[in-house]
């Protein structure tokens, strides 16, 4: 029998702690929004507010579930732990979390001003800004050095030359 390492078991708990604070705010913020906006001041609701809220919470709980089926567990036949999942920490999904996070900032308040949907902007900004020096930068610096070492590299010809003139500076010069 298998049994689960005390470091899957830490993990187990810190994705389950993790992925419950996540859900608890946005589906705290989620209320909040669809009380405040939709019921209270339902006068000022438009379409477009509707839209955007929809749009935000699907992306938001879509990030959810990603993460949740990143984090699950891994079971044996018995029932017992061999795999905590993965971290939740680093790599892509601290982007899923900040989007949760952003999301559940402009449903709570744009309750106050429609204006605040802007906040939502930075998502496709930080993105663009990922893609630029992430991929795109390193890639074209790449290009840059490798046709600079290839313009540097001095042909059979070249080197031959190169050295034909040293030897005669040397000798010129009483070596």
């Amino acid at each position: 029998v298998v049994m689960a390492k005390s470091g899957a078991k830490k993990q187990h708990e810190a994705n389950k702690a993790q992925l419950k604070l996540l859900a608890s705010v946005l589906n705290y913020t989620t209320v909040f929004h669809v009380v405040v906006r939709l019921c209270v001041r339902y006068k000022t609701a438009k379409k477009w507010n509707v839209v955007f809220f929809a749009c935000t919470l699907l992306a938001c709980r879509t990030s959810l579930t990603s993460l949740r089926s990143f984090a699950a567990p891994t079971y044996d036949a018995d029932g017992e732990l061999i795999d905590g999942g993965g971290s939740l920490r680093g790599g892509l999904t601290e982007y899923y979390q900040d989007l949760i996070y952003v999301g559940a900032f402009a449903l709570t308040a744009t309750t106050y001003s429609d204006w605040f949907w802007m906040s939502m902007l930075i998502i496709p900004a930080v993105g663009g800004y990922l893609i630029i020096t992430k991929l795109i930068l390193p890639y074209m610096s790449m290009k840059k050095q490798a046709s600079e070492a290839s313009a540097q590299e001095e042909t059979k010809e070249e080197k031959r030359r190169r050295e034909r003139s040293q030897r005669r500076q040397a000798k010129r010069r009483g070596f």
